[in-house]
C-alpha cells in the first residue's frame, strides 16, 4: 500500500486556514506627526432619585447560533469582571439608559442567570444603577 503525504498536507493546510477580519477606524499618519491633544474635562451629573433597570436575554443554539439583543452600550476598554457575558452586560446597560437623556450608567450591579440544556444555553442579565449625564467644561 502506497502512502501519499500530499492529501495529508492539503488537509492540514485547509484546517488551519480561517477567516480574518480587520477593521480600520482611522488611517495611520505617514511620517513624524506631533499631536497636541488636550485632555477632555467633564463632570458627571448623577441622578440618584431613580434607579434604572435593564434586562438582556441571549440564547446560544448549538454553541454557535446567537439570538438576542443587537444594540449595545459602548464601553471601550472597560472590564465587566472576570466572568464573561460582556456582550449581554453591555446590552443590558443599553436597555437601561435607552430613551433617556443619559450618557452612562453609574455603579451598575449585575444579576446573571444561565440555563444550560443539551442543545442551547440561555443567558439573562439584569442590571440596576443610577443614570449619569456628562457635563463638559
Amino acid at each position: 500500500m502506497k502512502f501519499s503525504v500530499y492529501p495529508l498536507f492539503l488537509l492540514t493546510v485547509i484546517s488551519l486556514a480561517g477567516c480574518t477580519q480587520l477593521t480600520q477606524t482611522t488611517k495611520l499618519a505617514q511620517g513624524p506627526v506631533l499631536l497636541a491633544i488636550e485632555p477632555v474635562r467633564a463632570e458627571v451629573n448623577v441622578d440618584t432619585t431613580e434607579t434604572l433597570i435593564g434586562i438582556s436575554r441571549t440564547t446560544y443554539i448549538l454553541g454557535v447560533i446567537r439570538v438576542g439583543s443587537k444594540s449595545y452600550a459602548d464601553y471601550p476598554s472597560l472590564s465587566f469582571g472576570l466572568i464573561g457575558n460582556t456582550r449581554e452586560k453591555r446590552a443590558a446597560i443599553y436597555n437601561a439608559i435607552e430613551g433617556r437623556d443619559l450618557d452612562v450608567l453609574i455603579n451598575p450591579k449585575f444579576l446573571i442567570q444561565e440555563q444550560h440544556a443539551v442543545l442551547f444555553r440561555r443567558t439573562t442579565v439584569q442590571v440596576a444603577g443610577f443614570g449619569g449625564k456628562f457635563i463638559f467644561e
